[in-house]
């Protein structure tokens, strides 16, 4: 049975975890319908911090999708087929057994940006964990990591293009049938994206999707590649989360990495949840 949903004004607080990357919220209870402010509070937060985690939230599917709505049109990982129907509940929050995937994951990534366009918000609530412990997601800020870059390179890297593409990440899933993955799918994104909200710049090259630069030789590609994401994933841009059961993480996409250690044996399923994101657009 479905729980009731109420509306109510929340006593949202939201802790800072690094000065990159991460907060806290407390004070909110998302079982609830919020009031336009709270919501606003969040997604400020969530684009100035770039991940919030929320604790003890036992939502039902209804409830998630339903604070999943409050920040845009629900979507389905575009990496898979089931993104070519439109997006029912089942593909907009699904459960996620992560064991079989855990060496596709434990590799720094935005979400499917082999897409022509990528989620903008993504979420994940811990279902259940190891009981051995382990299995910790990491969070990394791409505008940190760009900010950081010396003058030189951020004006080579402004003009670039880069392709994404599933090339690396198929023969890391374990040998599983992948007919249910859209396995073709590739695009051409810029190497630097504008945020669509703040106009700030971020990397938007991983190591998980990203084959090559556009225009560079395979050497030349490969060098600049290696250099960028050794960069991004610097200890001060990046924080790690110990999940607990519960725990919801809502995150931008479009200019924070994450990355889940696969340091577990057995059982970990997290639910997820996609809100549809536009096509990444590079400095003018």
């Amino acid at each position: 049975m479905s729980k009731p949903m109420t509306t109510a004004v929340s006593q949202l607080d939201i802790a800072p975890i690094t000065p990159a990357v991460g907060a806290v919220a407390s004070g909110v209870d998302l079982c609830e319908t919020l009031d336009g402010a709270t919501v606003e509070r969040i997604r400020r937060a969530v684009i100035e911090h770039g991940v919030v985690f929320f604790r003890d939230q036992d939502l039902t599917r209804e409830q998630y999708a339903a604070f999943m709505r409050n920040f845009g049109e629900l979507a389905t990982d575009p990496f898979s087929t089931a993104a070519l129907s439109p997006p029912s509940e089942a593909t907009t929050v699904h459960d996620m057994p992560t064991y079989q995937q855990r060496r596709a994951t434990a590799i720094w990534h935005m979400d499917s940006t082999l897409a022509p366009a990528p989620a903008a918000f993504l979420a994940l609530r811990a279902l259940r964990l190891p009981e051995s412990g382990g299995g910790d997601t990491c969070w990394g800020s791409m505008i940190a990591a760009y900010e950081t870059l010396s003058e030189p390179i951020r004006r080579l890297i402004d003009g670039l293009q880069a392709e994404h593409s599933a090339y690396k990440t198929l023969p890391l899933l374990g040998g599983k049938a992948t007919g249910h993955l859209q396995e073709e799918l590739r695009s051409i994104h810029p190497v630097v994206r504008v945020h669509p909200e703040t106009g700030r710049k971020a990397l938007f090259v991983n190591e998980l999707w990203t084959e090559s630069v556009v225009g560079l030789s395979a050497h030349e590609s490969d060098s600049l590649l290696r250099m960028l994401w050794r960069h991004a994933e610097s200890p001060e841009f990046t924080m790690r989360w110990q999940w607990r059961v519960n725990d919801l993480a809502l995150w931008d996409n479009r200019s924070f990495q994450h990355y889940a250690v696969q340091d577990y044996h057995g059982e970990r399923v997290l639910q997820k949840s996609y809100v549809a994101g536009e096509r990444p657009i590079g400095p003018a």
